[in-house]
């Protein structure tokens, strides 16, 4: 467990997660899927996903070579959910995956460049992960500054793949070479 000074005062706490988590887990994702329209989820959540379903996703991180999920809590309410997700194959297992979710009481205050140092730091102790990749809806002007000042370009877009209340907007997709970047 790290512990960490915001901007504003308050203290945040970035651990592991456990399996005990799962429910605020799935009512965490409802929240911040109602709080904007930058994430895959909605207010609903993540369609189909349960309290055993999220304790079998827990797990299966805890146990993933090359993967870690970070849990950040404010006075011990949920405001941050991150991973580091290395691909599987092995032609392909020197390059991760990274997700984002903030409480937008936690915007603004340093949340995003606690989580993003954690994950790089994270993916460089592998000794193994050499590229992160990520996916942002356009528009997603706060996040997208703070991928490129760790280092992020944009490599792509998905064209209208991102359709929110008959809205279509690109996806624009981000890597970070970490044989080429310190920080």
């Amino acid at each position: 467990m790290a512990e960490y000074r915001l901007r504003d005062g308050r203290t945040l706490l970035l651990r592991d997660p456990a399996e005990a988590d799962a429910p605020e887990l799935v009512e965490y994702l409802k929240i911040v899927g109602g709080e904007t329209d930058f994430l895959l989820c909605d207010e609903t959540g993540i369609e189909g996903l349960t309290v055993e379903g999220e304790k079998e996703w827990i797990r299966t991180t805890l146990a993933a070579k090359n993967t870690k999920m970070f849990i950040g809590t404010i006075g011990g309410e949920i405001v941050l959910v991150c991973d580091v997700r290395a691909a599987a194959r092995k032609r392909v297992s020197h390059s991760a995956g990274v997700a984002i979710s903030i409480k937008r009481s936690c915007w603004h205050v340093g949340v995003g460049s606690i989580a993003m140092q954690a994950m790089i730091d994270f993916a460089r102790s592998t000794g193994e992960l050499r590229q992160l990749s990520l996916e942002v809806r356009e528009g997603n002007e706060r996040a997208i500054a703070l991928y490129r000042r760790f280092g992020f370009v944009e490599v792509g877009r998905h064209k209208g793949r991102i359709q929110i209340r008959g809205e279509y907007f690109d996806e624009i997709l981000m890597d970070l070479d970490l044989t080429l970047t310190q920080r």
